[in-house]
């Protein structure tokens, strides 16, 4: 950003050393006129000398004018150089991270309802810009986790990290690569294909891309499905058939796609949730030991699909386990992607109309108790909120009343 040639040098000094106050520039004091003892890693002169500002000035249409570009004024031109600069370089966070991510964790009709009565507890996003974290770079498989609270970055290791080896953030902890580039978020941070590191979704063949579409879409098809519940003669035969064709898709897509994809996180707990489902329908029906056979394979195969995981466990990790233990069948809310794309600009951050959202709650015994998955949900807590200590806060915050002691 601060190369020698570039016409804006001067003025991202000053956007970058605000960002290290961690505040809008409107709170930073200006510079005494001496403007002595002050560095660079403080508050730079609102303008620089008045020289090197007209220098910086005279470059920018030169440059504009080289790529094709001359059609706005010096104004209209540095807005849009500083705007690229933030996007590229911001972390998107909500003004209440713990309050978000219970607002996540509610039903499409319950969000509705506190979006109509009680507005003030929609989450509310916010661009951070950290002159340091900054320099940290995006990694598929990244180290560390980072979370904005208030004016402060925490970045913590999520594993050990060797002596020499680069600490990396993931950009995006949330959304898949394929994910990211389909919803232009790599052009936002400045980034390619080539530049992202080991991104499985973005080596697949054209075949395998379609059938990760596909892969992503078997929760809709589950959701289609069970519409019928309602008016359906057998309801055990109804879950019995459903699952019965997310098995067999998933059998078909982890045959064609490398296992480890994020996108299998989803279809494996929605197949863990029908097994539990399928274990209540038992136990109601008299075959208790069946029942807990299913169950104890249900508790399983969410360990496995979290095993498989090995992508940074942001949000979504955290609301597949929190929905598990609502007992309900829900897709990753279309607000997480949403909340990326506002900080572009292209959307208002709580909901995306396009995405299916839905949520399908199951019987009270299918269920999944804390305890089965607790050093899971700790780590998922610990990797999203610094802090695994506050599980209980979380838990009871989302609605799950069966919270830790």
């Amino acid at each position: 950003l601060l190369e020698a040639d570039s016409g804006d040098v001067t003025l991202l000094k000053q956007l970058m050393s605000l960002s290290c106050w961690g505040r809008p520039p409107s709170s930073v004091p200006a510079l005494p006129e001496s403007g002595e003892g002050e560095g660079f890693m403080k508050r730079q002169p609102r303008s620089g000398s008045p020289e090197e500002f007209e220098a910086a000035k005279a470059l920018l249409p030169v440059e504009e004018a080289n790529a094709g570009q001359t059609a706005e004024d010096f104004s209209a031109r540095l807005q849009r150089h500083l705007e690229l600069v933030a996007r590229a370089n911001a972390f998107r966070s909500a003004v209440d991270p713990l309050g978000a991510l219970a607002w996540h964790a509610l039903a499409p009709q319950e969000q509705r309802a506190v979006a109509e009565t009680d507005p003030g507890k929609m989450p509310s996003p916010r661009v951070s810009l950290f002159l340091r974290a900054s320099l940290f770079n995006h990694g598929e498989a990244a180290n560390a986790c980072w979370l904005v609270a208030g004016s402060v970055i925490l970045v913590r290791a999520s594993r050990t990290i060797t002596k020499g080896e680069e600490i990396l953030l993931s950009y995006w902890p949330d959304v898949d690569a394929a994910d990211a580039s389909e919803h232009g978020l790599l052009e936002g941070f400045g980034m390619s294909g080539s530049s992202i590191g080991d991104a499985l979704e973005l080596t697949l063949s054209a075949e395998q891309r379609q059938q990760l579409v596909d892969l992503k879409q078997l929760p809709v098809g589950v959701a289609n499905r069970l519409a019928v519940a309602g008016s359906a003669s057998d309801v055990a035969a109804l879950f019995d058939d459903v699952a019965s064709y997310l098995n067999s898709e998933l059998t078909k897509a982890e045959a064609a796609l490398p296992k480890n994809l994020r996108a299998f996180l989803e279809p494996r707990f929605f197949q863990a949730q029908l097994s539990l489902q399928q274990a209540a329908i038992l136990a109601a029906r008299g075959d208790p030991e069946r029942g807990a056979k299913l169950e104890q394979l249900a508790t399983l195969r969410m360990r496995n699909a979290l095993k498989l995981c090995d992508a940074p466990w942001g949000k979504r990790v955290l609301l597949r386990l929190l929905f598990a233990l609502k007992g309900v069948l829900r897709p990753a809310p279309a607000g997480l992607l949403a909340a990326y794309k506002a900080s572009r600009g292209e959307a208002d951050g709580t909901q995306d109309s396009e995405a299916p959202d839905f949520s399908i709650q199951l019987a009270k015994q299918a269920r999944v108790p804390w305890v089965s998955l607790s050093s899971e949900l700790e780590r998922a807590v610990e990797e999203v909120f610094g802090d695994g200590a506050i599980l209980s806060a979380l838990l009871s915050k989302c609605g799950i009343t069966e919270v830790p002691e």
